[in-house]
């Protein structure tokens, strides 16, 4: 998409990412803000009337009273048209914030959906979620009331500059000069690279605080075991901390200045009096003096535009911050789609000597999780993969949804690299059940279907055959119910069924399952295991247990080590071998049986 390649570029300006995200609407845009900078010229107009009733009183001594009356009522029609104008310029410019906020969050999402899951390892969802929340809300901002202020500023600015030049151009050069000395002080706290990045700085440290507290909320349970000694509640500190130093430190930097700028701008008068009095002095005529008193009543009107100026720096320096993060993230490298016109021919899954590492290449303490891994998931076949935790088991089933990509060798699903599938259609070709799944804040119904078109009966019918039917209709408002995060929360095994349930309706041809039996208790065990075998029914099924006596019916085991295979065959057939699955089925056989005993004449 063309956004994506302008933000991949160097950083832009704040004016481009805005009218490139609003082209659409880009003419109606720039006539919101020209009606805006008219409504705000209309409020000079006033100003006018003024000089000429007074010069009406000064040269004809207030006889010609229809002048008056017509400046009177120009005045009038200035101060309505200023109220029409600002209304529908604001309303415009309001109207294209909201559909450039719209379409901002929509990239970001749309990117994020493309990135690998080790970008959402290295990122937390409190730092990602302030980025679409705050980050992009000061846009609003920004095309709503700064552009149309900043632009009638300067315009309203230039104006009344032209009409103090008009009266008299000493008494503009006056006012010129003391507006340059401000705006000296303005650039050092603002325009140089040293304040640029001080606003960077506040942008991440604010970030920090966000992803911060949203785990120390989720961690709850932990800082009020541990107390202040839990490292989630010490990382927060840490990062409040960060945050106030910024202030304090930039709070001492832009004193002097600030305070120098706005002395400057609310001092005028300072300026303009002592050489209006000299111009008075040496040229004492009615047209001096009104020139005098209009340049007088003129300067105070500057006031206004000028401090708007320096009051919205800020807040355009905390966006171009803002956006700068989310360049960062627009910038994180998606998967890209390999040309290839291979067909997908069945739903066999083949990896070919795959090699795999969490950490980069360049990392001193780089492991591989998977060593040149080569297998074959067949079509209509379970295949297990077991071994010890870290052995490279998960990491199969995620490389299979792309989660990642291999660092070397290949995965193909029907004879087709995956890196040539589109995203949507891979995921559609595969259902996985999560260890630990998700269940969103919404009503059970939606958790299930995941929000897709599905009738009430077909979603009804997959709750059934994953056997969470029963106490989904025991919750207040059945299928209705909102569960999740702040509100009902489900046990593991209830939430594990509700994920077998998303699956059945999804129906698709291979389905992973991720310890799918890990919170399921003993009365509903053999229920469940029933429901996946009805589900795994003539699919290729890829299974990651730990729990072994799940899958002795599998046709195929694999038994993993440190990433590399070591074992592969029927579960009879490995436990002949007396090799490490015999291994691993022993220790399980022994610590089913283990048990807790006290000793005679202990209490």
């Amino acid at each position: 998409m063309k956004g994506v390649v302008l933000l991949n570029k160097k950083s832009k300006g704040i004016l481009e990412h805005i009218f490139y995200y609003s082209n659409e609407g880009k003419t109606f845009l720039i006539l919101s803000i020209c009606l805006s900078v008219i409504g705000m010229i209309c409020n000079v107009v006033p100003y006018l009337s003024v000089y000429f009733i007074s010069k009406v009183f000064l040269t004809s001594k207030g006889e010609n009273k229809e002048t008056i009356i017509l400046w009177i009522v120009i005045a009038g029609i200035a101060i309505l048209l200023h109220l029409i104008f600002t209304f529908l310029g604001g309303l415009g410019c309001h109207k294209m914030a909201f559909k450039t906020l719209y379409l901002y969050r929509m990239k970001l999402m749309e990117h994020l959906g493309k990135l690998s899951i080790g970008f959402f390892s290295k990122n937390t969802s409190g730092s990602i979620q302030k980025i679409m929340n705050e980050n992009i809300e000061k846009m609003e901002g920004i095309i709503a009331h700064m552009m149309p202020d900043l632009m009638g500023s300067f315009v309203v600015l230039l104006f009344l500059f032209i009409g103090i030049g008009y009266l008299n151009i000493i008494m503009a050069i006056t006012v010129l000069i003391s507006v340059i000395i401000a705006f000296c002080f303005q650039y050092m706290i603002f325009g140089s690279e040293k304040a640029k990045g001080r606003y960077a700085s506040y942008m991440q440290a604010s970030t920090n605080i966000t992803s911060s507290f949203s785990e120390y909320v989720k961690g709850m349970a932990e800082v009020k075991l541990f107390g202040k000694s839990g490292s989630m509640l010490k990382s927060l500190e840490n990062h409040l901390d960060e945050s106030l130093r910024w202030e304090i430190t930039n709070y001492k930097k832009a004193s002097f200045p600030m305070s120098m700028y706005k002395s400057m701008i609310l001092s005028l008068l300072t300026f303009v009096v002592p050489v209006g009095g000299l111009l008075i002095w040496n040229n004492p005529t009615e047209s001096t003096v009104l020139a005098v008193i209009m340049a007088l009543i003129i300067a105070p009107a500057l006031y206004e535009p000028l401090l708007t100026c320096v009051d919205y720096s800020t807040q355009i320096n905390l966006a171009k911050a803002g956006l700068f993060q989310i360049e960062n993230i627009i910038n994180e490298t998606a998967f890209a789609i390999k040309d290839s016109f291979d067909e997908i021919n069945g739903n066999d899954v083949l990896f070919d000597k795959v090699s795999f590492s969490y950490e980069s290449e360049a990392d001193p303490l780089r492991k591989l999780a998977l060593n040149k891994v080569s297998l074959v998931c067949r079509e209509k076949e379970m295949t297990a993969l077991v071994g010890e935790s870290g052995s490279g088991k998960s990491t199969i089933g995620q490389l299979i949804l792309r989660f990642w990509d291999v660092d070397e060798g290949s995965i193909k699903i029907g004879g087709k690299d995956i890196r040539a599938i589109d995203t949507k259609d891979l995921m559609e070709k595969i259902a996985f059940v999560f260890q630990d799944t998700h269940i969103f804040s919404d009503t059970v119904k939606n958790n299930i279907s995941m929000n897709r078109d599905v009738s009430e009966k077909e979603i009804i019918e997959a709750a059934k055959k994953a056997r969470c039917h029963e106490f989904i209709m025991n919750l207040p408002n059945g299928y209705d119910t909102v569960i999740g995060s702040g509100n009902i929360k489900l046990s593991g095994g209830e939430a594990q069924r509700i994920s077998i349930a998303r699956t059945f309706l999804k129906d698709s041809e291979i389905v992973i399952l991720d310890e799918a039996l890990a919170y399921t208790d003993a009365e509903n065990e053999n229920l469940i295991q029933e429901a996946i075998k009805n589900l795994i029914r003539d699919k290729t099924v890829i299974v990651i247990a730990h729990r072994l006596k799940s899958i002795m019916e599998a046709d195929n085991i694999i038994v993993l080590k440190e990433g590399k295979i070591i074992e592969e065959g029927t579960h009879e057939k490995l436990l002949e071998k007396d090799g490490e699955y015999k291994s691993l089925w022993n220790l399980q056989f022994e610590a089913e049986s283990w048990e807790i005993e006290r000793k005679a004449g202990e209490r």
